[in-house]
Formats: structure tokens, sequence, C-alpha cells
């Protein structure tokens, strides 16, 4: 797999990994977890900024690389054995 490094665009690894087999906003994944939301969170007073995008059976068969955005920038990226639809130690 090729790297993708904090501060590449979505553009970049979209041209780097193709497109996602999945992506997921920050307003939707709270969206699965209303019943847990924090005091003052408030999902609809900005459009979202931050998304996650999932890559299956990267870096191998099995595993799955999540790829999470802030502001159109990656932020963060994670590999590991699918368990439960995210590798080990995802948020």
């Amino acid at each position: 797999m090729t790297t993708v490094e904090p501060g590449t665009t979505r553009r970049q690894v979209k041209r780097l990994l193709g497109s996602p087999d999945q992506s997921i906003s920050d307003r939707d994944y709270m969206a699965l977890y209303r019943t847990a939301s924090r005091p003052g969170f408030r999902p609809w007073r900005r459009r979202s900024r931050s998304e996650a995008w999932v890559y299956g059976d990267t870096p191998r068969v099995g595993w799955a690389t999540w790829i999470y955005f802030s502001r159109g920038r990656v932020e963060k990226v994670t590999s590991g054995p699918l368990t439960g639809g995210r590798p080990e130690g995802s948020p």
C-alpha cells in the first residue's frame, strides 16, 4: 500500500488508493450513537468537517485501513485486522 500521511488531501488519497469502500462523516457517526451523545453536542450547528474513509482488505486480506480526515486533510491512519467492522484500537 502506498503511504498516506497526515496532511494529505482527500484528492491525493483518491489518487493514491482510489475510491474508498465506505465513508462516514462525523454527523453520521454520532447519529448512530444518539442516545450516548454528550451534553451540548449539536451536530446540526455546522457542516460535517470530519469523516473517515475505509479501505477493506488493505494492506492485506482480512484487514482494513481507516483514514480519518479533519477539514479536508488526513488527520490519522489506522490499519488492523477487522473486528466488528473497525480495526482494533480505532475509535
